[in-house]
């Protein structure tokens, strides 16, 4: 049974997909005009960005979208 249950938590990790793409603004970012950038780039492409005032000193969150490729 634990072979099992390890199996199954091992073939769950191998991919991972998310739905939304976390830009963080804390004291782990170095340059916070990286962050401004990328949600102002974001904005001006017509996708939504939420701001996290209160979370991890003003993070930016969107929803994952297929214009985010770079040209």
């Amino acid at each position: 049974m634990r072979w099992l249950i390890l199996f199954f938590f091992i073939s769950l990790s191998g991919k991972v997909l998310a739905n939304s793409i976390f830009i963080p603004m804390d004291d782990k970012q170095n340059n916070h005009l990286k962050a401004y950038g990328i949600a102002y780039w974001i904005l001006k492409n017509d996708i939504e960005v939420d701001w996290l005032l209160n979370y991890r000193g003003g993070s930016f969150m969107c929803t994952y979208n297929p214009k985010f490729k770079m040209s």
